[in-house]
């Protein structure tokens, strides 16, 4: 194998390697946005009163415990989104 063809199959190599890492940043994004989207829905459901936290655990089979701590979690991730998303005021 010459140099320059050991060249080509070191940028072909890295270049599947770069694509494989973008496509799994972008599973792992969709991952986190899907997981924030349900529970998003969950605390819909509670806060509007539609179902109380035992009715909503039982349609979703998680202990009680747990829901409580994901929503504790969601809220703070939904308040950090929403402060990373807000516009600087501009004078």
């Amino acid at each position: 194998m010459t140099t320059t063809d050991k060249a080509a199959e070191t940028a072909r190599v890295q270049q599947a390697q770069n694509r494989l890492t973008a496509a799994k940043a972008t599973r792992d994004q969709r991952k986190t946005d899907a997981e924030f989207d349900f529970w998003a829905d969950v605390a819909a459901a509670i806060d509007s009163g539609e179902l109380k936290q035992t009715e909503v655990c039982d349609a979703i089979d998680y202990k009680r415990e747990y829901v409580r701590r994901q929503l504790i979690e969601h809220r703070a991730q939904a308040a950090a989104r929403a402060t990373s998303t807000t516009p600087e005021p501009t004078d």
